[in-house]
């Protein structure tokens, strides 16, 4: 597979497998709620291409991201039925690259200069990084088709990230504008101004899309929870389970942790409980879930203050002392 992969790209190679979580999560910093193009082939063999913004990671290891693509899209076939895909971060420098893959029906490869990947796939060059997705598998969210992809190989460059917001490209962040009225406001001024308050609302509502889909397939709230925490946190015994999920203020009862081995999704082992395979494919399909709820939250703001917003919660939840 590497063949194919080699351009005119000054890019750093990461794309040894299995892939080095660390080199990974520093590829996936070259996105700054920025703009990206994902490529693939269609079953004629034709190179399809479009802008998506939409694009994030969903696990370290295996290392898999997601982007998320309009039902209603032309393209929407060729992505279903493609083996590999393609999601590039485009630099500072590609800003008409950018508009050109989102027109829809003119040729956007015409006089492009691209390298191919497995099964043919378009690769463009020039890139702050590029990741070569093998298919895991595909769910709808709302009125999007969600893609989660295994990266099989990355390049990446030390090139400044293309940025996107309100109808404009960016370097740097731009204050959001504010609406007239927040959620809270109907719940008096204990709702709009109590953090905890706000905190739960804000909870509640990422958390939504995660809950529909634990409970689609089954489970209930405790065993997702045990499920999650041995995702995060790998081989836990019976205790420690009880004790962090009392932390997130969980009740886990051992009726749980005895359902979820009789379901085959974890296994007691020296003494720890440990995730199946089967467990943790359904770990990671929940975490791509979440993440492209993040993923929408995220295109409502503006460059950086997602970050901005992780870095205050976590300030709440672990003060730094005075």
């Amino acid at each position: 597979m590497k063949n194919g992969l080699k351009d005119q790209m000054p890019f750093v190679s990461e794309s040894l497998i299995p892939v080095d979580p660390i080199a990974f999560r520093n590829a996936l910093g070259a996105f700054v709620t920025g703009v990206t193009i994902v490529t693939t082939c269609d079953t004629q063999g034709r190179r399809v291409g479009l802008t998506a913004n939409s694009f994030n990671s969903v696990s370290l290891d295996p290392p898999m991201i997601l982007w998320s693509l309009g039902l209603k899209s032309n393209s929407l076939d060729a992505f279903r039925n493609a083996r590999w895909w393609a999601v590039h971060i485009l630099s500072s420098e590609q800003e008409a690259l950018s508009a050109r893959f989102a027109k829809a029906g003119a040729d956007k490869f015409a006089d492009l200069q691209v390298s191919e990947g497995p099964d043919q796939i378009p690769l463009i060059g020039d890139c702050a990084a590029r990741f070569i997705c093998r298919t895991a598998f595909e769910y709808e969210g709302g009125d999007h088709a969600i893609f989660v992809g295994e990266v099989m190989a990355f390049e990446r460059a030390d090139r400044t990230p293309l940025a996107f917001h309100q109808g404009r490209y960016a370097r740097v962040m731009t204050p959001a504008a504010r609406t007239s009225q927040s959620p809270a406001a109907d719940d008096g001024a204990f709702g709009r101004y109590f953090l905890g308050h706000l905190l739960g609302k804000a909870h509640a509502d990422l958390f939504a899309d995660v809950r529909k889909e634990y409970r689609r397939r089954g489970l209930k709230g405790a065993e997702y929870t045990i499920l999650s925490l041995l995702g995060i946190r790998g081989d836990c015994t019976t205790e420690t389970i009880m004790e962090r999920a009392a932390v997130a203020g969980v009740d886990v009862p051992r009726s749980a942790i005895l359902s979820l081995e009789e379901k085959t999704y974890i296994g007691h082992v020296d003494g720890n409980w440990r995730l199946t395979p089967e467990g943790r494919q359904i770990v990671i399909e929940l975490i791509a879930v979440a993440q492209a709820r993040e993923a929408r939250l995220e295109e409502s703001l503006a460059p950086g203050e997602m970050e901005t917003l992780r870095h205050l919660v976590e300030r709440v939840i672990d003060p730094v002392p005075a």
